[in-house]
């Protein structure tokens, strides 16, 4: 199973980051929307996932 790092960084800053389990067929990506950027970062253990999230929390 792959792990997906889903990172929502909004328009006044606040960044909000999860570790899900990825889609299937799921890749690296990123779009933008009206109040946030998506990023979404593919990993191939939870361990490694986790540790990139916290990346996110620190910024």
């Amino acid at each position: 199973m792959k792990y997906a790092v889903e990172a929502r960084i909004f328009n006044n800053g606040k960044i909000v980051a999860k570790v899900r389990p990825a889609g299937e067929y799921e890749e690296d990506s990123c779009r933008e929307t009206n109040s946030c950027d998506i990023w979404v970062d593919i990993f191939e253990t939870e361990k490694d996932a986790r540790e990139f999230a916290a990346g996110y929390r620190k910024a």
